[in-house]
């Protein structure tokens, strides 16, 4: 678990873990160079409890934090919490009750909030999981979001240790971990209960930090999608809005050459980044391979209507 500021919420969190109903655990904490008083809340509770330890990251930045505490864990079975959060006190007995041999095992998450209400968009994310989960299918958009929640899974150390463990450095690392799961051939065995509480705050990471922002997961959707998913027919972009051109100039910089449509009449013909727009009807989409990067909810259900109707499924929404 790596620790930054997180005094209000640290107590109730470990509370949350020291009440778990399976008791065969072990806490390992890593203070990531707090100022507040998270550092002495971590000692005071490894000077009661035998199975809680407590160290200070030599690194900066959470990925130290979390290869600190790997490196010093003990246990066969390895799971990343955050300290501003709650365990349901049967959640690790969920996890060893769903595990089998060569999978993973995640489950339903729950946002909550001590401050007014959760924000629309955590709500949307919330329902949007817990869909995956519930149908058994985390891979159904991998490049829509991160399906797989960082603090909502469980695996063998041997499997961990064959995807890379924390020894990525790409960011955001729960995304990447995401990836790499992903791209393995590890079973993913999904809960139908909740296994995590999310907390939305003002200052959770997620809403400060940049690298958490959601523009700011183009570059490893990209980067995994040309790794893992992309074959042998043309590229096809189709989007060019913000997040299209930003999609556009990383595959110019990988040098992935690609076509580029919009549904936009003022772009047609136009050259950008020295790519010609082409409208969607002088396209054949069985022709390509598609990233869509669409955002408008009115300009996503047309297309869904365009891509069902010509029956054609080698796409992979990215917005």
């Amino acid at each position: 678990m790596p620790v930054k500021n997180a005094e209000p919420y640290l107590k109730g969190c470990i509370e949350s873990i020291i009440k778990q109903s399976y008791t065969n655990w072990q806490l390992v904490a890593v203070d990531d160079s707090s100022t507040d008083n998270s550092y002495q809340i971590l000692k005071d509770f490894s000077s009661t409890y035998s199975n809680i330890e407590v160290f200070r990251s030599n690194g900066t930045g959470i990925i130290d934090a979390l290869r600190l505490a790997y490196k010093s864990s003990l246990g066969d079975f390895v799971h990343r919490m955050d300290a501003d959060d709650l365990m349901p006190i049967n959640k690790l007995e969920l996890f060893m009750e769903h595990w089998q041999p060569k999978a993973i095992v995640s489950g339903k998450i729950k946002y909550f909030t001590d401050e007014g209400e959760i924000g629309d968009g955590f709500n949307k994310y919330q329902a949007w999981i817990n869909g995956l989960m519930e149908a058994n299918n985390l891979w159904k958009d991998p490049y829509l979001e991160c399906s797989l929640p960082s603090p909502a899974w469980l695996m063998k150390r041997s499997d961990f240790e064959d995807i890379g463990a924390f020894r990525s450095s790409l960011l955001p690392e729960d995304y990447d971990l995401m990836f790499r799961i992903y791209a393995s051939k590890i079973e993913v065995i999904t809960i139908k209960e909740t296994v995590h509480f999310w907390r939305d705050s003002l200052d959770r990471t997620s809403r400060n930090e940049p690298q958490y922002f959601p523009i700011a997961y183009f570059p490893i959707k990209v980067h995994y999608f040309l790794q893992i998913d992309r074959n042998t027919k043309p590229l096809l972009l189709w989007g060019a809005g913000r997040k299209g051109k930003l999609i556009a100039k990383l595959l110019i910089a990988q040098n992935e050459k690609f076509t580029w449509i919009t549904n936009n009449q003022n772009k047609i013909g136009l050259s950008i980044y020295g790519i010609r727009m082409h409208g969607e009807d002088e396209i054949n989409l069985t022709e390509f391979q598609t990233i869509l990067a669409i955002s408008s909810p009115r300009d996503k259900k047309g297309v869904i209507e365009k891509l069902k109707k010509q029956n054609y499924s080698d796409f992979f929404w990215f917005c």
